[in-house]
Formats: C-alpha cells, structure tokens, sequence
C-alpha cells in the first residue's frame, strides 16, 4: 500500500493527501473526490469542495435516491433545505434526504467542506459536469460555467431541477441543530453536538447513523489526545473512509504505519485490519463507514458521556475486553 493521487479504481486501500484527487472546476468551485463508487464497493463518493465568495446559490434541485452531507471546514457555507436555512461554520454539519430540495452557497471569501453521497456513483457527476483542474488553487478571475455541459450532466444524474425556487433566509444556528432527529429525516448539526461514546481514550461524535439515513452510511467525528489508540480490527463486511481534519494520526494497515495529518484521507475496505494511534497532542478525523454495522462498536461497547472532549486518562485493557466480548457487531480484534 502506498500513497496515491490517482484513484485506484477498486475497494483496496490507499491514501490520498491533502489536495489530492479527481479535481474539477465547476461553477468558480474546485471540487476533489478522493473516493469514487469504486474505491467504496458501491457506498458512498467523498469529495472536498473549496469554494471563494460565491455571487449566487447553486440552484435549487432534489436527488431521487441520494443521501447528500455537508461537513464544513473552513469559512462559512449556506446550506438550505425544505423551507429552512443555516450558516454553517468549521465543525457544523448538514445531512438531506432524498427527494428533499437544497442548495448551498459559500458565504466567506474562502470555504471549503468535505461531503459524502449515498450510495456512490453520483460523485461522478462533477467529472461530467466541470473541467479537469491540474491547479492546485481556485482560479482569481471570472471564468464562465460551460452550461450546456452542466445541463447535460444534469439530466445524466438525474439532478432534479426546481423551478422557481424560494431561498429563505438563514435562521441562527441553535439549541433546535442540537441533536440527531430520531427517525429518517433531513437536519442540521451544530459542532460538536451529536450522540457521545467514550472507548479507547477516544470521543466519538455520531453526526449521521443509519437511523437518520435508512443504513446508508454512517459518518463520526473521532478525537483524542496524544499516544490515544485503537487496536488493530478486521471488519467482513463494513467499508471504512477516514478524513483528517487535525493533527497527526498513525494508521497502521498489514504492519505498514501511515502519517496522516489535515486533509489527509485514508480508504479501509472490508477484510483489511488496521489500528490507529494519535501521534500529536491530539487528532480528529471524519470516520465514514457503509456496507455493514461497524461504526455501532462505539454505541455498543463505548460508554455514553455527556462531555464534548476526549477522556484524560483511559483503560485499555478494559477497552480491549469490551472489544473482545462484541457480538453481533462487524468488530473483530486482529
């Protein structure tokens, strides 16, 4: 395994740095998928989108079977669904169901987010619908859309246009973005809140389960302080896609140890074992997972906390035991 800033084009593992992968303009947005239907078995394409001052909203549309996320990272995006509105900041998320009609506008002079769609195959619209972008920054001037190759990717992907569109104005976001909607529904999510399991001196962060998407994907924030590790574990079924947003993680797949620091990501199919371990004074990271239950070892064998950061101190034999003693879950210690 090593690194890569050519998509390997099947479920193997590699790892991508930051400002790597498929980068296409679009719109005066330069969007990177750094993982394609492909390197995913089928659930999900990742891309990270840098955007400046956006003049105008992409146009209002719905999927008829997507499940569409919004994680922003830096700057400030507008996010709208239904007849509803957020500003989101660094940490804040969105997630839209199929068949509910959304936009996004980038409302800083420079935005960026990282942003999963269920299952994969619809990140290839950007390659259809954008320019192949070798830069590694946004262009400076005006450069006009080609619009009929927009459309026509458009009908391709059946992005479903709305015609005469109401973008309302952005509501603060507050204590209603607070908690994950019970059943399968569109939302918004203020950093840092969401469902908060401890294990392995980590804090898990559950920003979208199956439950808000009908099993399509799973995506946690996962964090924790220096030397903080997870033992090396084998998933049959459950595809695993790791995105750095700070720090320095150790992944260590087959014996191999890979660095991974900001903008990093890293692809984990079914069958392959790995462990991480935190190398700086602490690390976070978007862990996305579809194709089996994986993600639910944190709900099953972490402890519920009301806290909002990592454990100061741990017990790894006791997280190790509670690892070992899963059942039912996609988990198995390597």
């Amino acid at each position: 395994m090593s690194d890569t800033a050519v998509l390997p084009g099947a479920p193997v593992p590699y790892v991508i740095r930051s400002g790597e992968g498929l980068s296409h303009l679009i719109a005066g947005q330069v969007v990177r998928t750094i993982a394609r239907s492909p390197e995913t078995n089928g659930g999900f394409g990742a891309v990270v989108c840098d955007a400046p001052l956006d003049r105008f909203p992409i146009p209002m549309h719905f999927h008829e079977r997507e499940h569409d996320t919004w994680f922003c990272t830096r700057g400030k995006l507008q996010v709208w669904y239904g007849d509803g509105s957020r500003v989101l900041t660094p940490g804040d998320f969105a997630y839209v169901k199929p068949g509910d009609i959304h936009s996004y506008q980038s409302v800083a002079p420079r935005t960026q987010f990282f942003g999963v769609v269920a299952p994969g195959g619809w990140e290839d619209f950007f390659g259809d619908a954008g320019e192949v972008w070798g830069m590694t920054g946004l262009p400076t001037g005006g450069r006009p859309p080609d619009i009929p190759r927009i459309v026509a990717a458009q009908s391709k992907f059946r992005v479903m246009r709305v015609e005469n569109p109401a973008y309302a104005a952005a509501t603060p976001i507050g204590a209603a973005d607070q908690r994950l909607p019970a059943g399968h529904d569109s939302y918004f999510l203020e950093a840092g809140f969401g469902l908060r399991r401890m294990l392995c001196g980590h804090l898990s962060t559950a920003v979208l389960t199956a439950a808000q998407c009908e099993g399509a994907v799973d995506m946690r924030v996962i964090e924790g302080g220096r030397d903080a590790a997870i033992p090396a574990v084998r998933h049959e079924r459950t595809h695993q896609f790791f995105y750095v947003l700070d720090g320095l993680l150790a992944v260590t797949v087959d014996g191999e140890e890979h660095r991974l620091a900001s903008g990093d990501a890293i692809n984990l199919p079914a069958g392959i074992p790995y462990s991480t371990r935190v190398l700086s004074g602490s690390a976070r990271w978007v862990a996305t997972s579809s194709g089996g239950d994986a993600a639910s070892m944190w709900d099953v064998a972490g402890a519920e906390t009301s806290a909002f950061s990592f454990p100061i101190e741990g017990d790894p034999a006791a997280d190790a035991a509670r690892l070992r003693a899963l059942t039912g879950v996609d988990v198995m210690l390597a």
